[in-house]
């Protein structure tokens, strides 16, 4: 997929499925779903641009009887890349330099617990990452913009997170929804759920590393409100959603613990 023009050829294997009643639809549904699904689970995608990505459907009819093949691919555009990612030496040196990142910071906690690895991880990324709030970064929403421009927003706080605890090897899954703040305004937001000790909590990094004004600095009530929370306190502000874009299957998340850590 890093060369921005690979064709994944899926041949008819989808041929009963279009065949059947609303079968298209069906499988535009199945197609965002399994994307959804991929990069919720891989966070080091953010290269690839969907839109420009190319579902390809050939109809060959022979008496009465159609015959479909499917295939995935950049089709009418030259690269299904980000205009950013289309030079493939930039592109293999931001991978490059990402996994170098959270290798190293998978030897740096070696023979650390759990627990302390999610702290660690949570902690450093309040420390080295800010809240871009003007978007200058070129990647803000990604890993790219948290680990290697210091600046994101929500979802790219909560991928980065995520992408630093599956080198861990430690259960953590990203999730999107909603989040009303103490001005009582609601708006769209991403965190994570992780499990420690065979239950799941959730962490809200970007909350616990919120913009400070003026000679301010985070005081750990602030940085820890959002750490290792069960349902009872969390839910109070946080509301999962599924539903991980229109055209979609309604996902379900991990049931958190109700008690906090």
């Amino acid at each position: 997929m890093k060369s921005g023009a690979y064709t994944i050829d899926f041949g008819t294997q989808f041929n009963g499925l279009l065949n059947s009643e609303n079968g298209e639809d069906k499988l535009n549904v199945a197609f965002q779903s399994a994307w959804n699904a991929y990069t919720y689970d891989n966070m080091d995608l953010f290269y690839i641009d969907v839109e420009k990505l190319t579902l390809t459907t050939r109809t060959m009819t022979l008496a009465g009887i159609s015959t479909h093949s499917v295939d995935l691919s950049n089709g009418s555009n030259s690269t299904y890349l980000k205009d950013s990612f289309t030079n493939q030496a930039k592109l293999s040196g931001k991978l490059n330099l990402l996994e170098a990142m959270r290798k190293e910071i998978k030897n740096q906690l070696d023979g650390y617990t759990d627990y302390e690895k999610i702290k660690q991880v949570h902690d450093w990324m309040i420390e080295n990452v800010e809240y871009d709030v003007d978007l200058v970064a070129d990647e803000p929403y990604s890993i790219s913009g948290a680990l290697t421009e210091g600046k994101t927003v929500c979802e790219g706080y909560a991928r980065g997170f995520k992408y630093i605890l599956d080198e861990l090897g430690i259960p953590c899954v990203l999730i999107s929804g909603t989040a009303t703040n103490s001005n009582g305004e609601t708006e769209s937001h991403a965190w994570n759920y992780v499990e420690l000790e065979g239950k799941w909590y959730a962490v809200d990094v970007t909350w616990d590393d919120p913009v400070i004004v003026g000679d301010g600095y985070i005081t750990s009530d602030v940085k820890y409100k959002n750490f290792l929370k069960g349902s009872d306190t969390f839910f109070e502000t946080h509301e999962a959603d599924g539903y991980l874009s229109p055209n979609s299957i309604e996902f379900t998340f991990p049931e958190l613990s109700e008690e906090d850590y």
